[in-house]
């Protein structure tokens, strides 16, 4: 079972929101960018976790 099964997508939006919110109000640069890369990983898996429930919502 991949990891996008475990939370419907809204889940996983508003983990990259909050990791977005955190890069917007950090100070150092060091530290933004991976904050960053992790909002776009979350907001990939949200985009996963659609087409999964998509395909599922199709075969029912």
């Amino acid at each position: 079972m991949g990891i996008e099964k475990m939370h419907p997508p809204k889940y996983w939006r508003d983990r990259a929101e909050e990791f977005r919110a955190k890069a917007d109000n950090c100070e150092h640069k060091r530290v933004k960018e991976p904050l960053r890369k992790i909002a776009k990983t979350y907001d990939d898996i949200a985009r996963r976790s659609e087409l999964i429930r998509t395909v599922q919502d199709a075969a029912e």
